[in-house]
């Protein structure tokens, strides 16, 4: 074989050799850029689907369980008002239920001493008469529904007082017709610890009121 023509085939050769090279050279180039973008886009995604902080859950908000429970009182209970009624100032309340708790043991210690005739308006009621004026009514629990033992005092025929006892106690000072004092007891033993409402203007107040008026003037005089 001449001379020229091996230089020209190990020529050849190397151009081959270099041409392969250079493709597969481009394939690999190829084949990392395109992995790099795919482990580019996967840590992109990732990224958004977890969020850069998570609460903890002590940060996070949550929802009451349950609601506290409602403490039930046997009865409504006063609310003392910071004022009473123009035509009543607090000295004219004390002087008055002073008054009348003076009647009240007065009437005690007649019924004691069996000064007073009695009568039966209705079945567990007693009434307490000297001559032709009422002086106490004591209405029996249950008696009408009312799950107290009640006893109305009265002054001239017309109610000034009334004690209302069961666990817990009720006391009604009463001025010309109308509730003067509602005197609230938790504990029907602990006449001390009690709250008063004086010429009150809330719905139990009057309530109480309606309850004592209208059963002093049936089972009364």
């Amino acid at each position: 074989m001449k001379k020229g023509t091996i230089i020209g085939a190990v020529i050849a050769v190397a151009l081959l050799i270099g041409i392969v090279m250079g493709v597969m050279t481009m394939r690999i180039f190829k084949l990392e850029k395109d992995l790099a973008e795919q482990t580019r886009q996967e840590t992109v995604a990732v990224s958004e689907e977890t969020p850069a902080v998570q609460q903890s859950q002590d940060q996070q908000g949550t929802e009451p369980q349950s609601q506290q429970p409602q403490v039930q009182q046997p009865a409504p209970q006063p609310q003392p008002q910071p004022q009473a009624q123009a035509e009543n100032d607090w000295e004219d309340v004390e002087i008055e239920v002073e008054r009348i708790r003076a009647i009240y043991n007065d009437t005690v210690a007649g019924m004691n001493a069996g000064l007073y005739a009695k009568t039966t308006p209705a079945n567990g009621v007693t009434a307490y008469y000297d001559g032709s004026q009422c002086k106490c009514v004591v209405v029996n629990k249950g008696v009408r529904g009312v799950d107290y033992s009640r006893w109305y005092y009265y002054e001239n025929n017309q109610p000034i007082f009334a004690y209302f006892e069961n666990q817990d106690a009720h006391r009604f000072y009463l001025y010309q017709g109308d509730l003067m004092r509602w005197r609230y007891s938790a504990n029907a033993q602990d006449a001390q610890n009690a709250v008063n409402e004086d010429w009150g203007s809330s719905n139990a107040f009057y309530q109480w009121e309606d309850l004592v008026l209208t059963e002093a003037s049936a089972f009364g005089p």
